[in-house]
């Protein structure tokens, strides 16, 4: 969008990016632009999702005090941001952390409906706006169920206020739900047809998931949800046991159920599935746990804060540890279980003013432990404390080793010593969607994709495969390899780049028979 103008159809890598609509693409493209001046880009369009995250917490922190009381929203929030599946998610440039945003705000509509109707209305009808413009039409579907269940399962729902907050919601939402698909349609009803077709009503029933990925494999969500939504999940059980008695007469309960249960009966009856895909429960969910979190037994709490202490007490240590290991020796600790995942060809280079910062949080942390006696709900505090303190470590001295392992720079710089000055064009063959985006941004190329136009022809082919599993052109006369590289530490992904031999001043044939031009 910085470089196309271009605010109705994303691209991706030269190509239309119809897989979500463009609100996280809207705010990253003006937080990149705005503070250029002072971050690279990549970075100041991230700062869309702490933007995105800090609206959700304000919104469930609100909604939560409104329900339960005063004291209570604190606990939803570090419900929250405690667990586990949002930890790494909340961090990345996800479309799902908009939509996380977006079932915060319509949430948050559900709260006091008879005191304030207009309120219930526009944040309802902004929340699901949100959720839309953010993954599309999922977030419509989950709310759109919810609003219509609630009178029909909970006679307190049944009353006047409560149609005149979804006639409000209806009017608050409409600019979301319209003016973008419109302005798509006009300007392609074959893009159009591709997001919600494909990329929306495909995605749910399987018949685009062999094209767009992401298979939803038997168990899937048995497996995840114990340890994506903890310790949230586990309190909020509590809590429902707790007030068993009030679930036909708790507004909160009845709303944050009824929403989690419909998003969770998508979620499995849906033909793709990822893990990132389930945030959107954590946030009814933690709405729930407060209660629970704030009120728990005081033998429960104390063995679950010892505990947290405990745990990421050794965290701590064993990332402070490495650091100094790696510092002192010049290069990563030999030790195999770190390796498996880490490369061993890092140079580590002493960050003066990331030390002080992680030995300030390390002392204030520890400095503020005394005082965890006297707070109630003190393992849910020690649990997020330890995590958060755990991951700004993670971030302050060990990023650099993670950065060189996981990113495409290295790789695509080393490509580029391959290239000419100048050619004609470079095919690609299985490369993915992130790697064509890396390939662009760091290294300015465009491929053209072999499975979408496949008679171009180019003077290079990339091929991503697996390390195990060589390319056949490896054995094609017509095809030289000229570079062969991965990201560092990676012992499965495995990038071929191949130049096409000339024969009488012409570019030779390909494997396939096909002339290259």
């Amino acid at each position: 969008m910085l470089e196309t103008g271009d605010w109705i159809v994303p691209t991706m890598a030269g190509e239309p990016f119809m897989e979500k609509p463009p609100l996280y693409y809207w705010l990253a493209t003006i937080m990149a632009k705005t503070f250029s001046p002072w971050l690279a880009l990549h970075d100041g369009a991230r700062l869309a999702t702490g933007i995105f995250m800090s609206v959700t917490c304000i919104a469930a922190g609100w909604a939560a005090r409104q329900w339960w009381g005063r004291g209570y929203g604190r606990y939803a929030v570090l419900s929250l941001l405690g667990c586990l599946g949002l930890v790494l998610h909340s961090h990345m440039m996800l479309t799902d952390v908009p939509l996380l945003t977006g079932f915060a705000v319509a949430t948050a509509g559900f709260v006091h409906i008879d005191e304030n109707p207009h309120r219930s209305g526009a944040l309802m009808g902004t929340g699901v706006g949100i959720g839309f413009m953010a993954k599309g039409v999922l977030a419509l579907g989950v709310f759109g169920l919810t609003v219509a269940l609630l009178p029909f399962l909970f006679k307190q729902w049944r009353k006047s206020s409560y149609w005149q907050v979804l006639k409000l919601a209806m009017l608050y939402s409409s600019p979301w739900l319209l003016i973008w698909p419109v302005c798509l349609y006009h300007r392609s009803p074959t893009l159009f047809m591709d997001w919600f077709w494909l990329n929306n009503v495909g995605r749910f029933f399987g018949f685009s998931v062999a094209q767009l990925g992401a298979p939803h494999t038997e168990g899937f969500w048995i497996t995840t949800l114990p340890w994506f939504a903890f310790p949230a999940m586990p309190l909020a059980m509590i809590t429902l046991w707790r007030q068993r008695a009030s679930l036909f007469t708790s507004s909160a309960i009845q709303a944050c159920g009824l929403v989690f249960a419909i998003m969770l009966l998508v979620l499995w009856r849906a033909a793709s599935a990822r893990d990132n895909y389930a945030l959107p429960l954590l946030l009814p969910i933690a709405l729930i746990a407060a209660p629970a979190a704030r009120n728990l037994a005081v033998s429960v709490d104390k063995i679950w804060d010892w505990s947290a202490r405990m745990i990421f007490g050794f965290v701590i240590g064993f990332i402070w540890l490495v650091w100094a290991l790696m510092t002192i020796k010049g290069s990563p600790p030999e030790w195999m279980f770190l390796l498996r995942v880490l490369p061993r060809e890092f140079v580590p280079h002493f960050e003066f003013w990331h030390v002080v910062f992680a030995f300030g949080l390390t002392a204030l942390a520890f400095a503020g432990l005394g005082s965890l006696s006297k707070i109630q709900g003190r393992g849910l505090v020690s649990w997020v404390a330890g995590l958060g303190l755990s991951w700004m470590l993670m971030s302050q001295l060990l990023m650099p080793w993670v950065d060189h392992a996981k990113s495409y720079r290295s790789v695509f710089s080393s490509m580029q010593t391959a290239l000419p000055g100048n050619f004609d064009c470079m095919a690609s063959k299985d490369l993915g969607e992130s790697e064509r985006a890396m390939l662009r941004y760091f290294a300015g190329i465009t491929t053209y994709r072999q499975e979408n136009i496949p008679d171009t022809s180019c003077d290079y082919l990339l091929i991503n495969g697996f390390q195990k599993q060589k390319p056949e052109h490896m054995h094609d006369k017509n095809w030289e390899l000229v570079w062969e590289g991965a990201r560092p530490g990676d012992n499965n992904e495995r990038l071929w780049l191949f130049a096409a031999k000339k024969m009488n001043g012409q570019l030779a044939f390909s494997s396939a028979r096909r002339p290259l031009r």
